[in-house]
């Protein structure tokens, strides 16, 4: 539930939450680091790195709601890792497997299957939750240079490019809005409220 909330709310990618340390949250402030990536590598197995790109090191205001639920499962990982005493991993991970070592990034993957299937929904990839975070961003009109480091983009024409449809949905929403409201002119004309935007309509 955490971990899923937690992608959820900030966008992040699933290597980037594996890599999470409690040192990364401030919960003063109320803002996570997002400083490392853990990726499971065939033959190797699990390898701590650097995120993708330099741009994708970076610290993201998160809400009070997150806050609150990073605090409840902070006093449960304490009691968690008072019960396993010397069996525990101190690894300092947010996300942990059975003794507090690294989780697998695919762990990630299976909880949200289980989270699905116990929910009665169509089974959906981590990823879709970054995208759903990504484009409630766009559709409540935060900036997209705003969108793009939240995301850990190194360029906003990266966020463009991938959200070019949403971004134009959410436009022609905007012109629709401005029209409901007399605020322009519809094809030379102004617009009335009950005016419905049409593909090939003028607005200025």
């Amino acid at each position: 539930k955490t971990a899923m909330l937690t992608l959820l709310l900030t966008g992040m990618r699933r290597g980037e939450l594996c890599g999470l340390e409690w040192s990364d949250i401030d919960f003063d402030n109320a803002t996570i680091t997002i400083a490392r990536s853990l990726t499971a590598v065939r033959k190797v197995g699990l390898v701590l790195k650097d995120p993708k790109t330099e741009s994708s090191k970076r610290v993201i205001a998160i809400s009070d709601k997150l806050i609150t639920v990073l605090t409840e499962y902070k006093a449960w990982y304490e009691e968690y890792r008072e019960m396993h005493g010397d069996k525990w991993e101190n690894s300092n991970r947010l996300f942990i497997g059975e003794y507090g070592g690294n989780i697998y990034p695919g762990t990630i993957n299976m909880w949200m299957k289980r989270i699905c299937q116990s929910a009665g929904l169509e089974e959906r990839t981590v990823h879709s939750l970054r995208h759903t975070n990504i484009t409630m961003q766009i559709a409540a009109g935060v900036p997209i240079v705003t969108v793009a480091g939240r995301a850990g983009h190194a360029r906003t024409s990266t966020t463009t490019d991938i959200y070019s449809h949403f971004l134009k949905t959410a436009d022609r929403s905007a012109a629709q809005k401005l029209i409901e409201e007399g605020c322009v002119q519809l094809n030379g004309k102004p617009a009335k409220k009950n005016d419905k935007l049409k593909p090939g309509d003028e607005v200025v």
